[in-house]
């Protein structure tokens, strides 16, 4: 035989087994299994998605490379199949999930001078007879008496089909029965289901449903949620003192501004106050020149609902360098962080500076009828 052909078959054939075992014998940075599982059912569409391309770990917009997905237990490079999956770079797409595709699945990300290596987790699992929705349920919280809203967990899927400029649709169900967008109290909002006026007959499981055309075969995928209803909430916070005022204080003199803040809803308020300034927060170590009390819950009259707080912000001394700053009340809440402010300026003069100039005056004007007196005296002389 030609020992060229032999060469050429040889390497041919290192080339391929090499190709076949890279997952494990290349020696690539391992950033392990990722933590988040992806969960899906047989018949629906299963997406696992690689973060190794990140400027955490390389300068992927200037460094060339390619990825390749390999399977965990042959290690066995996986490449497209009609009608099952389809690999798109960073992206291994499940078109029909079958039981048997459970499994841990490898990307190698390679570039001209390193490679790295990463695991993803898919966990196939049959529903249970009669079963509406996913067998695992996302648990989220609604507030009783207000306008709320569920989100689908699907984001990462629609915002990887808007970059191939695929079209898909999000359909909600409550149960086993589909929600009609627009009907009882209920609007499909982006991905979000908008509930008017939460109620305790609100809780139960909700489902999303991704559904879209992908290498010719239209599918669908799902996540569901467990909804549950909480009687006790806080709105946004209302800042009512200060009032992004400027206050003449006197230098010298200790001083005192309060932060009240009404805080809508039912129960206990769930808001925090900090007061601030240009350099950071204060402190309540009463030993600190200027420093702030510990928040407290004022008693409440019952003629609104919600509950109101207040802290004190306290300078035991004015100085000059306190004068000219805005301090500001924040109130931090999972609603959000309203605030509001204050600036010190030096007051008016005092009393004894005003008598002081009164004197002053009288001086001049005595002064003055002297001169004049003085001069008009040498006059008759003369």
């Amino acid at each position: 035989m030609d020992l060229s052909l032999v060469l050429v078959s040889f390497v041919f054939f290192f080339r391929l087994c090499g190709k076949c075992r890279g997952s494990e014998e290349e020696n690539c940075t391992d950033h392990k299994l990722q933590f988040e599982r992806v969960f899906s059912v047989p018949g629906d569409v299963a997406m696992l998605r690689s973060t190794l391309v990140s400027s955490d770990i390389f300068d992927f917009k200037t460094v060339p490379y390619n990825i390749t997905w390999y399977n965990s237990v042959s290690g066995q490079e996986i490449s497209s199949q009609a009608g099952h999956i389809m690999v798109h770079k960073d992206t291994l797409w499940f078109l029909k999930v079958a039981m048997n595709d459970s499994g841990d699945y490898v990307t190698i990300l390679r570039t001209p001078s390193h490679c790295y290596r990463q695991a993803s987790r898919l966990v196939v699992e049959e529903r249970l007879p009669g079963e509406c929705g996913m067998p695992r349920k996302a648990d989220q919280l609604l507030t009783k008496g207000v306008t709320d809203n569920l989100s689908c967990p699907l984001r990462n899927e629609m915002n990887k089909l808007n970059s191939y400029n695929i079209p898909s649709s999000i359909k909600w169900y409550r149960g086993c029965d589909p929600i009609e967008d627009g009907t009882g109290g209920f609007d499909y909002w982006g991905t979000r289901l908008k509930i008017t006026s939460v109620e305790l007959q609100h809780k139960g499981t909700y489902t999303c449903t991704l559904t879209f055309t992908l290498g010719g075969i239209k599918g669908s995928v799902s996540e569901s949620i467990n909804a549950e209803v909480k009687e006790n909430y806080s709105l946004v916070p209302q800042v009512h003192e200060p009032s992004n005022d400027v206050i003449k204080a006197q230098r010298g003199y200790n001083f005192s501004k309060r932060c009240l803040v009404f805080v809508p809803g039912v129960g206990k308020p769930s808001a925090y106050l900090y007061w601030l300034d240009k350099d950071g927060f204060f402190e309540t170590n009463t030993s600190h020149r200027v420093h702030m009390l510990e928040q407290r819950l004022l008693p409440q009259d019952g003629s609104s609902k919600g509950a109101w707080l207040e802290t004190w912000l306290i300078f035991s001394e004015l100085k000059e360098e306190d004068f000219y700053i805005n301090y500001t009340c924040r109130a931090y809440s999972d609603r959000g962080f309203p605030e509001a402010y204050f600036s010190l300026q030096p007051a008016d003069s005092n009393i004894i500076v005003v008598i002081g100039s009164v004197l002053g005056g009288v001086m001049v004007v005595l002064i003055i009828t002297f001169i004049v007196y003085y001069i008009s005296k040498i006059n008759g002389v003369l």
